[in-house]
């Protein structure tokens, strides 16, 4: 009886030892999973994810939830998005549209899943697994959610976009800058002075993010030191821009409900306590970012105050003679609806360098330049294409000159580890190396068809139909023979439209032998007078693209004016994307840039035209199989 006895009470103590693991196994689960919850939602993404991790490794290995939340954390973290995907589709085999959130009882995923994938397959340049995800997302988001659909419409013709951006890739070098100043930390957000002399930058220590200073001396930078504790920085202010003399430093201050810009002087051998700038610049709203003028005189800034464009706009403020900023401006131009940041002002002057989600882009921010105009306004801005611009954000690029040559932060295999700060530059190309039009993103070359004596124009509804020149139509070389005069040589003239490269307004090598010979003839013809109308693809934001058609239509008028053509004699008008000549998709629905990039053009209509003297032929470059039928 007294063994039965001991028997029992050694199973009951097991027991209730085995009870007490369990509870305070469960009770570490839930701490784990809460305590990542509450990271995920400050985006604290590495912390969250190794709190995660500890609920993973404890039997939730095939749990989607889990894996769903460990992918988000991963798509976050600069240098390990590549890990998210794995956690995704391992996630989207299991997907609930009764996903209840916060639980950890939950053991599907939501059908956001796609939606993330689809941004890690982009971000990791899987552009047609991408578009495949996001059109799965599609097929279970609901129809009423407008603005997801929008959302997800916008990262489809990204993927689209980067895909040509990619296959025209501009000729860039990267040059490390090295130790001291870069390190096995994460090395970013670099300004410098107009003197090359002195740089700060933000360095990441374990527990915050440092301001780090560094002066040139000997071609050699010095040992970057750290001026946190001068500015009185808690590790929550940010490197903005520098002065062109290196004196002033600006900064943002930033906390989980509000950014300001404060402002630091360096004097006596060491920086100021950073203070904030006054109430027209700085107000209850976010203020991300600010660039200086070279004469110190025009701040550059973001903000998402009440009263703009979109969200984050960009905005210009002018000092006043009491030595304070006044109101600032908005630059509606070079604003969107989504948000605008970091934007940098050359030291000439001339060209604004920012960062974009609501232009044409290849996903996320991406960096555009805009140049002042004849009028000192500002023209629409450009896409500086790839490299410079990846599938994920890009910000902060700190124009050196107006040259192009900048310092921005990369991760680059070569690098010291995370994040470094590399100097930017263009290469020049030679003529042989020069790709033209025909040779760029097609499968299909740019043909000429064989001349039909026939002006092509475009009409309003996007239709094409041909203009027979005056008197009979006859064959070209009948034209020329009965408009001869005796004694008199007529002339002939072909002239193609001018082709832009993807999102560009730039005018390629043909585009200017092109125009050369349009400048020939109105030179010996001044009679002659021409309407120059700009087109654009039907990629990107309708609005952009019908500022850009007509800046590409007022660069065919600088060209030609700049040569000596009078220009009362020319006019101009831009129609965005319409007036197609070539197809847009492929049967199949899908993206067609060998037929869209016949769509990015200016053409030109000549008008008082003497026969007797000229006859203008207007080629049609469109192969027939990527003609509109």
């Amino acid at each position: 009886m007294k063994k039965s006895i001991a028997i029992l009470t050694v199973i009951f103590v097991v027991s209730c030892n085995i009870s007490a693991q369990k509870n305070e196994e469960d009770i570490a689960l839930k701490e784990y999973f809460a305590d990542a919850e509450f990271f995920l939602a400050g985006e604290f993404y590495a912390d969250a994810l190794s709190d995660y991790m500890q609920v993973y490794r404890r039997g939730y290995e095939d749990n989607a939830n889990i894996n769903y939340r460990i992918g988000i954390c991963y798509l976050n973290i600069q240098g390990q998005k590549d890990k998210s995907i794995a956690y995704l589709e391992k996630a989207k085999k299991s997907v609930s549209v009764k996903y209840k959130e916060s639980s950890l009882r939950e053991k599907n995923a939501p059908v956001d899943v796609f939606l993330f994938l689809g941004n890690a397959y982009r971000v990791n340049n899987r552009l047609t697994e991408a578009i495949e995800s996001y059109r799965k997302y599609k097929e279970l988001l609901p129809e009423d959610e407008v603005n997801l659909h929008k959302y997800t419409d916008k990262q489809i013709e990204a993927c689209n976009i980067a895909n040509e951006f990619m296959q025209n890739a501009s000729n860039i070098e990267f040059v490390n800058i090295g130790k001291p100043i870069n390190s096995g930390n994460d090395d970013f957000k670099a300004v410098i002075s107009g003197d090359g002399n002195t740089l700060v930058y933000m360095h990441k220590l374990p527990f915050y993010d440092a301001v780090y200073y560094s002066v040139k001396k000997d071609g050699a930078w010095s040992e970057p030191e750290n001026i946190t504790s001068q500015l009185m920085s808690d590790g929550n202010q940010y490197v903005s821009s520098v002065s062109y003399d290196g004196k002033t430093l600006y900064l943002t201050w930033e906390d989980e409900f509000n950014s300001d810009i404060y402002v630091s002087y360096f004097a006596d051998n060491r920086w100021s306590v950073s203070k904030p700038l006054g109430q027209e610049i700085n107000s209850k709203y976010w203020e991300s970012h600010a660039s200086i003028s070279k004469d110190n005189k025009t701040l550059y800034f973001t903000s998402n105050r009440n009263g703009g464009v979109g969200e984050m706009d960009i905005y210009v403020s002018e000092l006043t003679g009491e030595g304070f900023f006044g109101p600032p401006r908005n630059l509606s131009i070079l604003n969107t609806e989504l948000n605008e940041d970091t934007p940098f002002i050359t030291p000439e002057g001339d060209k604004l360098y920012f960062s974009s989600q609501g232009f044409t882009n290849m996903g996320g921010y991406d960096i555009f330049v805009s140049e002042k105009g004849a009028n000192q306004e500002w023209l629409v801005p450009e896409n500086m294409g790839y490299p410079v611009n990846s599938t994920d954000d890009d910000l902060f690029y700190y124009p050196l000159d107006s040259k192009g040559r900048a310092l921005y932060a990369q991760i680059i295999e070569d690098g010291f580890g995370g994040t470094d700060i590399y100097q930017l530059s263009f290469r020049e190309k030679s003529f042989t190396e020069e790709e033209t039009l025909a040779d760029k993103d097609a499968d299909t070359p740019i043909v000429e068809q064989p001349e039909t004596g026939k002006q092509e124009i475009v009409s309003e509804d996007e239709g094409r139909h041909e203009m027979p020149e005056p008197a009979v139509e006859k064959e070209p070389a009948e034209a020329e023979k009965d408009a001869q005069m005796p004694g008199q040589e007529i002339k002939s003239v072909s002239i193609k439209p001018v082709f832009f490269g993807f999102d560009k307004t730039e005018l390629t090598p043909e585009s200017k032998a092109e125009l050369d010979k349009v400048v020939e003839l109105m030179s010996s013809q001044p009679v002659i007078e021409i309407k120059v109308t700009g087109y654009a693809d039907p990629l990107g934001p309708e609005n952009y693209n019908l500022l850009l058609s007509q800046r590409r239509a007022q660069v065919v008028l600088e060209y030609l004016a700049a040569r000596g053509i009078k220009t009362q004699r020319i006019k101009t008008e831009g129609k965005g994307e319409t007036g197609f000549i070539a197809v847009n998709t492929k049967p199949d629905g899908s993206d067609n840039p060998a037929g869209r990039k016949f769509n990015r053009r200016a053409e030109l209509e000549f008008m008082g035209t003497d026969n007797s003297v000229v006859i203008i032929r207007r080629i049609d470059p469109v192969p027939d199989n990527l003609k509109i039928r």
